[in-house]
């Protein structure tokens, strides 16, 4: 295969809590379960070129009537009490554009879920905002629920790519968020994005330097990929990956210079500010999702909500679930693949008593030749992809899959 010049893979991440109550993750001696819950908001102010998320421009009728029905579903799944013997250390609103609805909705969907879900007294409760959407108002009340992480978007510092993608915001525009966002939250997330149209290494050299001066917590740095459907697929654009994978080498080296950790091939972090709810993604922790194009990992099942809003709002629940025998063939695959994607690789001992597999021994010829080329390392037990083998990661993969 191509080696380092290449490919590269993308994805797809507390300070202190409110006042509000909040149930003991302890009970007695009990010892409860970790579990995540992941609420999506499908509601922008303007569709990116580049975006085939679900989300859309709506008013606030169908947002209200959206948030009727996400709310319900909190009851419900409440009252039916499946969550009984879980602590909820993680919250993630994402998008969609979560800081474009009215607060009041963010603020009730934490109320419900901390009246009807044990969390835990460090809980991390993020969202996802974006830096024209974002004020001092709503800052406070998000605050106040119990919001103690921000992930805002900056995705390029140079106004004209901006807007070329289709973003609302400009770098002035970001600053004066980040001024917001880091008054309000100890805890400050921002992404970038790579191999944009016209982009150049000035911009993400720029990009990085502005994120890191302001010693934002966390950066993830993702690859833009084309997806179908969108408006930058229909103009014919497509990344050079020589080029995008070189952006990424800068990238890189700058947030590692300057004391951020690559915890995940997409993710830095200066130390203790990883994304805890991302990690649980990545280590194939438990997690419920609400909303329209929700997923969720429970109980070894896999399940998902409709994507169509309208129905979802209408009625239209889970359309897709399927069982992950948990000592199979697919968990397997999934816990190899990723588990390499982290800096903490392959825990090769915990891997072969779930499984069974040795991979060691199995993929013996296969761990040599990576190993002796430099993409792979063994060690403390531990399988992990190199620096140089991040560039050939889904290769790497796909030889060591069971």
């Amino acid at each position: 295969g191509r080696c380092a010049k290449r490919r590269i893979c993308s994805d797809g991440a507390p300070s202190q809590t409110s006042g509000k109550r909040r149930k003991s993750g302890s009970r007695g001696t009990r010892r409860m379960k970790d579990l995540g819950i992941y609420i999506h908001v499908p509601f922008c102010n303007a569709r990116c070129t580049y975006c085939d998320f679900v989300s859309s421009v709506s008013s606030d009728d169908v947002k209200a009537d959206y948030f009727t029905r996400l709310m319900r579903d909190i009851v419900l799944f409440s009252e039916r009490k499946f969550a009984e013997g879980y602590t909820v250390t993680s919250i993630y609103f994402g998008g969609g554009t979560p800081s474009c609805v009215n607060a009041a909705h963010i603020s009730a969907v934490l109320e419900e879920l901390s009246g009807r879900f044990a969390f835990s007294s460090d809980a991390e409760i993020t969202m996802e905002a974006n830096p024209e959407s974002l004020t001092e108002d709503k800052a406070a009340i998000y605050a106040a629920a119990g919001i103690n992480r921000v992930s805002m978007g900056l995705q390029s510092a140079t106004d004209s790519l901006l807007a070329k993608i289709g973003r609302l915001h400009s770098r002035s525009d970001f600053l004066k968020a980040a001024d917001i966002a880091q008054k309000y939250f100890s805890n400050v997330s921002a992404d970038i994005m790579l191999a944009l149209p016209d982009q150049t290494e000035r911009d993400v050299s720029e990009a990085v330097e502005l994120l890191t001066e302001r010693k934002f917590g966390h950066v993830s740095v993702y690859s833009l990929k084309v997806e179908e459907r969108t408006p930058l697929a229909a103009s014919g654009y497509a990344p050079d990956e020589d080029f995008a994978a070189d952006l990424y080498s800068l990238a890189r080296g700058m947030l590692t210079g300057r004391g951020y950790r690559g915890y995940e091939v997409s993710n830095f972090a200066l130390p203790g500010r990883e994304c805890r709810h991302n990690m649980r993604y990545w280590t194939r922790g438990e997690y419920i999702g609400f909303g329209a194009s929700a997923h969720s990992f429970f109980r070894n099942e896999r399940f998902a909500v409709t994507n169509d809003i309208r129905a979802y709002i209408n009625g239209e629940g889970i359309t897709e679930r399927r069982y992950i025998d948990p000592h199979g063939d697919e968990a397997a695959e999934e816990t190899l693949m990723l588990a390499l994607r982290t800096s903490d690789g392959l825990d090769i001992s915990a891997y072969k008593g779930l499984f069974g597999r040795d991979i060691l021994a199995e993929k013996k010829n296969e761990i040599a030749m990576l190993s002796d080329s430099g993409f792979i390392n063994v060690s403390d037990d531990r399988l992990r992809i190199t620096d140089k083998g991040l560039y050939v990661m889904n290769e790497i993969i796909v030889r060591l899959l069971p």
